[in-house]
């Protein structure tokens, strides 16, 4: 029955959670609720870690504008001669150096994650994951597409404007097990 607001007081007949939203506590193109902070902080955390990808596919250069100011970062997929040299905003070559010069040659062609990242919180405004990547790239040499399996990890915080920033991010090639199985 409508109530003097136009609410009404008559129980759903559809399950909590089956029906569209429309408000801000949902994903994108899921039906899921985000109604706590936590799991707005989860979802979040694998929208930017996706956004970070593919920033890095299409144009490495932008993914400057995810960096907080005091990132660091460990990435031989992106360092020159591939080495596994820490980077800051103050190191030789620093974070941002790395990324104007990772398009080119180097760049790659897309990204898939195995599985979900796993997602933990730090602090109410912080998120940290760990998944396992493919990425791909055009070969020349051979004509075809090129998978590099790696490991990565990443720490995002989220400023007072509700932005979220990368400040640690971490990258290796992966021993691929499930071939030494084989």
């Amino acid at each position: 029955m409508p109530t003097a607001l136009g609410l009404t007081n008559q129980k759903s007949s559809s399950p909590p959670g089956s029906g569209p939203h429309v408000s801000s506590s949902t994903t994108m193109g899921s039906n899921a609720r985000l109604d706590t902070i936590s799991k707005r902080n989860h979802a979040a955390a694998r929208e930017m870690e996706t956004l970070l990808w593919r920033a890095l596919c299409d144009e490495p250069e932008t993914v400057r504008e995810y960096l907080a100011h005091d990132c660091v970062m460990i990435n031989p997929l992106l360092a020159p001669g591939g080495t596994c040299q820490p980077l800051s905003k103050d190191s030789q070559p620093s974070v941002t150096d790395v990324l104007a010069r990772a398009g080119g040659k180097n760049k790659f062609t897309g990204f898939r994650f195995h599985g979900d990242p796993l997602v933990v919180e730090v602090d109410l405004m912080a998120v940290a994951l760990v998944y396992k990547i493919s990425l791909f790239r055009y070969s020349r040499r051979s004509g075809g597409v090129r998978e590099i399996v790696a490991t990565a990890s990443s720490t995002w915080r989220q400023t007072a404007g509700a932005d979220w920033l990368l400040v640690a991010f971490h990258v290796a090639y992966a021993d691929d097990e499930e071939d030494e199985e084989e």
